[in-house]
């Protein structure tokens, strides 16, 4: 039995109370701290008390937005997003180790430490205690990093690798190379706000 399901049968008499959320949050799990319009956690709706685990996906519809945490990283999705985060290996399987963003906009900021690695359509990021923020389609990828540093590199190899530090340092990536963009669709008060969900204080 996986310890989320440990968490919800040890603790399910407490969920009409809204006890169930910082409950899971002290166990490390994901956990919700804003959603509005249509968000689906594999495919079903996602409510306020559901605890978020590596291995699930997260989507919204065209209304659709979410905030949260998981161990230590936090993330926003934009309307129209689909995020599968996939589990640390080694055992530690309350910690996001890879994410695969299929499409949309995503926000997030990483605790300090284990690398993470972002995988969207046209390019793979390599995160190390950075806040990003990427929007994605079949055809580009936009990717800022709003703070720290991060690795691009093609996803089908070979156009793109460059290293890349912010503050808000931003690329356009298509499968033909990437070229320097402006600040686009996000604030560096968003960022902010996601270390603030995890306790750290305002990056810039």
């Amino acid at each position: 039995m996986n310890r989320h399901r440990r968490c919800l049968l040890a603790h399910g008499a407490l969920l009409a109370t809204g006890a169930l959320l910082p409950l899971c949050a002290a166990a490390q799990w994901g956990v919700v701290h804003e959603l509005s319009g249509e968000v689906l956690l594999n495919g079903r709706p996602m409510l306020r008390h559901h605890a978020i685990e590596p291995g699930q996906t997260v989507s919204t519809g065209a209304n659709g937005r979410v905030w949260f945490s998981v161990a230590g990283d936090a993330f926003f999705l934009r309307a129209g997003s689909e995020l599968r985060l996939r589990p640390a290996t080694g055992g530690r399987d309350s910690v996001v180790e890879a994410l695969r963003l299929v499409s949309g906009a995503l926000g997030a900021t990483f605790s300090r430490g284990a690398r993470r690695t972002l995988v969207t359509q046209t390019v793979t990021i390599g995160i190390r205690g950075t806040g990003i923020y990427v929007r994605t389609t079949p055809q580009e990828t936009y990717a800022c990093t709003c703070f720290g540093a991060v690795e691009l590199s093609s996803a089908a190899g070979g156009a793109v690798h460059e290293s890349l530090a912010g503050p808000h340092a931003a690329r356009r990536v298509t499968p033909a190379g990437a070229t320097a963009a402006p600040l686009a669709d996000h604030t560096s008060e968003e960022i902010a706000r996601l270390e603030r969900l995890v306790g750290r204080p305002n990056p810039f």
